[in-house]
């Protein structure tokens, strides 16, 4: 063990703790900040670690790849949603988990305004970011179409129709977020997503196909 992780380990925990979460955060601020600057691809890991004042070694301890310091925020929110819907009571009606685990990520992308602004100004010139952003969607669909089918009876009709409608309303979330996203976030996100939420609900209004 060298002299600089002796020292590490010999730190409380909490502090320890805490220097990783600014060392995280550094990175996502010059690495967001260089992006913006140049673009994502200009942008070389060596350069971010040395904007962020660490090595290149230490930014792999936080991120296997550029691409993952741009994603992170929405695997944090795919944990998130995840662990709400999880919360949800058995018998809770499809409206209310669902509402209520998207009133949780509208209230995270307002709070981080900044920093989601920054992150899908990246996707467009940046088609492979864009991919692996649609396939973290792939995630949030899958993580609600699991939360709604029990609510909808059993058998294969309930998945399809609870895939279905989980399919419909990512989808519609996304267009909700990338006309906010146009806008610089200056009205309420909920303004956007509200009427999302209520046209993938009314989905679940007609009358299910038979199998």
């Amino acid at each position: 063990m060298n002299d600089a992780a002796a020292a590490a380990a010999s730190e409380p925990p909490g502090l320890r703790a805490r220097k990783k979460a600014e060392a995280r955060a550094a990175l996502v601020a010059a690495a967001l900040g260089l992006f913006a600057a140049r673009g994502f691809h200009a942008v070389t890991v060596d350069e971010i670690a040395a904007a962020a004042g660490v090595s290149r070694r230490s930014f792999f301890r936080y991120f296997p790849t550029k691409e993952a310091v741009v994603l992170e925020r929405r695997r944090e929110q795919l944990a998130l949603l995840e662990r709400r819907l999880a919360a949800a009571p058995a018998r809770a009606p499809v409206a209310e988990v669902v509402k209520v685990a998207l009133g949780a990520l509208e209230a995270d992308y307002e709070a981080h305004k900044r920093r989601v602004l920054a992150e899908r100004a990246l996707f467009a010139p940046a088609p492979g970011l864009a991919l692996a952003d649609l396939e973290i969607d792939r995630a949030f669909e899958a993580a609600l179409a699991a939360a709604v089918a029990p609510r909808l009876g059993r058998g294969e009709v309930a998945r399809r129709r609870a895939r279905m409608f989980a399919a419909a309303l990512v989808a519609m979330m996304r267009v909700a977020l990338e006309d906010w996203a146009e806008r610089k976030g200056r009205a309420p996100l909920r303004a956007f997503a509200a009427e999302a939420v209520e046209a993938a609900l009314a989905l679940l209004d007609r009358p299910a196909a038979r199998a």
